[in-house]
């Protein structure tokens, strides 16, 4: 029901915590040869008797992973495959920390070590940065996709805004498609078939198309019907619309080419395009409401929803299955996604000049039936449209015991949309207006212009053989601007709600942005012995503010602070020197000022600023005791606080029911509505959405050869302690404690040319909340992420 309530008016002991670079045998590093990356993705007997270190670019140059002073997970391409991961939303159960919330594709919003902001809205930007081929993703509805022929992805934990931006306070995720630097004629086909009628074609093909010049095209198709079935509420009164939720109908397709410009430079040329048509998406089931026979749900003081019996029929109040829907309008989404890049590296002579160049185009039309009920109470339509151009320069060099970089970024983002609320709350904003009240939307347009240059630059100094100490600053700079109207319209009577204009009269400058701000990096590294590396650092992060388009807010709400973080860690890495044994382990406090929380205030989304705190630490380890065993162990600990919350407050309600009980902290305005002013006006002490006490997670993998080639047995899944889905806390969004375990058996023959998997994720069926959203004495709406699945797939490489 994410959308619909727009218009409805410590230091911690370090916790055994695991998180392991690889679940199986490593596939080798972007800088190994071609036969042994070949052997290690295909799990082969003599794969697995080497671990390979991972190579990544969290400092933005290759490096081993184990040398980073950074909390990273990364995987590579081959390890992903292993793991089932066929979307960029998939990624989370084996990166600690890491956690996922969305109720369709219509917006991605990931959360790190409970870092994230859970608002729903098409404008505003994410503070766990998502970068793909090294270039800045802007939008969250930009993030879920299509996830095919990936060279590897790097999660790097912690304020990553001195040589990434602003909005890395919470961290960044750095998606790398596999690119033309192959000359050798390759490619790769795999076809899928899973449950819900899920299949799936991808397949790639690059090589040298004359000397010095390669090419290579990837493409990925997806289709499957939707796993909530649609269900009649009451049948013949109240029957289903006949769509199945959580259905998938999308492609995508990816060319890239590689030049080398003499023996000192290459650029590299990327066009992508990606579509999602008419995606059964846009529902939800009614969930922890303890019932009333006025029709609302029971609430606590702060006026927040506080049932925990699950899901239930909203219309007769039975318990329902959270894969059933009972809605009556069918919803969509549609989204068609543009990009062309371009990245230029050339050696200058002792300083390598970097250029990265991208522009974006996005579009998407939604719809949802936001009330999860069979009756018309709330239906919401938004389209968007979203371009970005970004242009990063950059220059590195090296000393003898320095190591530099410096650069220049520019980024501009525009966003046009416009949303349209049907339903109760038109029909009750067209009344207050002199309206009939008959068949009523709100109507919301906007135009948002952001803008932001930022100068960074980065150095690591050896201070001693052993010792260096690395120091980073970056100075950024937004400005913001945005055109805003909402209006009830009726026929062909509308009246006005607000607008940025009237906004800007109560408060000048309440519809402009314009505020810069500095991120910062120190960092000690100690390396008592080649294979062991201790780390203290200091960074600081910051995330702009923005907007809350809402005709329902004030001129002091309109628009909310920039945030801060400080971030304080500790972290050791260590491995053995035969590299079969790795423990990685963090520990880090965070203190945050203005940190952004999302609450319904009134009955309206809006974004505040809050001061908070959070302490948590994470153990990496893995361990490969033969060639044919790997195992991957991990975990995390963390407890948070944020100050302050603010809480529903008050609003009207309409009698459902008449003669029935009045709702607890409300009373009767006999004029067929309910005024409701909750004693409890702030939340103190929260916790930080998505982020349980502790997590865990795990990888076991087996080989063996046989039956003329290697036969792969795997096991893997996540632990989640008990946690709030969201920040305000109320009951009804805890998500108790839950397990997904998953299992996969393959077979790859002895000239690595054919590989086939049969799978189950979920393999025990458990039933946990992907989205959750409490709205009070309206209950609460959440999606349930997919039951137990199973299926086959299949490669042929050349």
């Amino acid at each position: 029901m994410a959308p619909i309530v727009k218009s409805l008016a410590s230091v911690s002991i370090l916790a055994l915590a695991v998180q392991g670079v690889s679940a199986f045998a490593q596939a080798a590093p972007a800088e190994a040869t071609a036969a042994a990356a070949t052997a290690a993705a295909q799990g082969s007997a003599d794969a697995t008797s080497t671990f390979g270190d991972i190579v990544v670019t969290a400092n933005k140059r290759s490096e081993n992973a184990q040398r980073v002073p950074i909390a990273i997970t990364a995987y590579s391409g081959a390890q992903l495959k292993a793991l089932g991961v066929t979307d960029a939303t998939q990624i989370t159960q084996q990166v600690p920390g890491l956690q996922l919330n969305a109720w369709s594709p219509n917006v991605t919003i990931f959360n790190l070590r409970g870092i994230s902001q859970n608002n729903f809205t098409d404008y505003l930007e994410a503070p766990i940065a998502v970068y793909v081929d090294d270039a800045y993703m802007g939008s969250m509805n930009g993030l879920s996709g299509q996830l095919f022929d990936v060279q590897r992805v790097e999660v790097l934990r912690g304020p990553q805004g001195t040589l990434f931006g602003r909005n890395a306070t919470g961290g960044l995720i750095h998606y790398l498609s596999t690119d033309a630097s192959k000359a050798e004629f390759n490619g790769y086909a795999t076809a899928s078939y899973e449950r819900f009628n899920r299949r799936a074609l991808e397949g790639a093909v690059g090589g040298s198309l004359t000397e010095g010049l390669r090419f290579r095209v990837a493409g990925r198709v997806t289709k499957a019907d939707g796993y909530i079935k649609s269900a009649a509420a009451l049948p013949g009164v109240f029957d289903g619309n006949g769509q199945d939720l959580g259905a998938e109908n999308g492609w995508a397709l990816r060319g890239t080419i590689q030049a080398d410009l003499g023996a000192n430079g290459k650029l590299d040329l990327w066009v992508k395009h990606s579509e999602d048509n008419n995606v059964a998406t846009g529902g939800y089931v009614f969930d922890n409401c303890n019932l009333q026979d006025n029709g609302y749900c029971t609430t606590d003081a702060a006026g927040l929803a506080n049932g925990s019996g699950g899901v239930i029929n909203g219309i007769t109040g039975a318990p329902a299955s959270p894969f059933q829907n009972f809605s009556d309008k069918r919803g969509f989404f549609n989204r068609k996604t543009d990009i062309f890049q371009a990245k230029l590296g050339y050696d200058l002579g002792g300083v390598k000049l970097t250029s990265i160049t991208n522009y974006t185009d996005l579009t998407k039309s939604y719809q949802e039936d936001g009330d999860a009920l069979p009756v018309e109470l709330i239906v919401f339509q938004t389209q968007a449209k979203y371009t970005q151009f970004s242009e990063e320069l950059r220059l590195t060099g090296d000393a003898d015991r320095l190591r530099w970089q410096t650069g220049a970024y520019f980024l501009d983002i525009k966003v046009k949309g416009h949303m349209a609320t049907i339903g109760a709350p038109a029909i009750g904003a067209a009344l207050a207006a002199g309206l009939p009240g008959t068949n009523p939307t709100i109507s919301e347009n906007y135009d948002l212009h952001s803008r932001n240059w930022s100068l960074f630059g980065q150095m690591e100094y050896d201070l001693a053989d052993k010792l260096t100490l690395i120091g980073g600053l970056r100075y950024s700079k937004d400005t913001k601007s945005v055109l805003y109207d909402s209006t009830v319209v009726e026929g062909a009577q509308s009246a006005a709600i607000a607008s940025n204009a009237t906004f800007a009269a109560a408060l000048p400058g309440a519809d402009r942005i314009s505020h810069g701000d500095v991120a910062a990096r120190v960092t000690l590294n100690y390396k008592p012995a080649p294979d062991t590396l201790l780390f203290a650092s200091w960074n600081r992060g910051i995330k702009g503010g923005n907007f809350t388009l809402n005709g329902y807010v004030d001129a002091r709400t309109f628009q909310h602070r920039p945030e801060t973080l400080n971030s304080f860690e500790l972290g050791a890495k260590w491995s053995n020197p035969s590299h079969s044994v790795r423990v990685n382990a963090t520990a880090y406090h965070y203190i945050y000022n203005d940190y952004q929380t999302f609450a319904l205030i009134g009955g309206v989304p809006q974004v505040g600023n809050s001061d908070a705190r959070a302490t948590g630490a994470e153990l990496e380890t893995y361990f490969q005791p033969t060639s044919h065993i790997n195992v991957n162990l991990g975990a995390t600990w963390e407890t948070s606080k944020v100050d302050t919350v603010q809480a529903a407050g008050s609003q009207f309600l309409s009698v459902l029911v008449p003669g029935s009980s009045v709702p607890q902290y409300c009373t009767d305005q006999h004029d067929g509505t309910y005024f409701c002013n909750y004693p409890a006006k702030t939340i103190s002490g929260a916790k930080f959405p998505n982020a349980p006490k502790f997590s865990f997670n795990y990888v076991a993998r087996y080989n063996f050869d046989a039956v003329g080639g290697n036969v792969v047995a795997q096991v893997d899944g996540v632990w989640y302690d008990k946690q709030y889905l969201e920040v305000t806390n109320g009951q009804s969004s805890i998500q108790p404690a839950y397990n997904i375990t998953n299992a996969s058996l393959g077979w790859t023959a002895a000239n690595e040319r054919f590989s086939i998997q049969v799978f189950g994720r979920n393999v025990f069926n458990k039933a946990y909340r992907a989205y959750t959203l409490n709205l009070g004495p309206l209950g609460t709406t959440s999606v349930y992420a997919k039951p137990a699945t199973y299926g086959v797939t299949a490669t042929v490489k050349w």
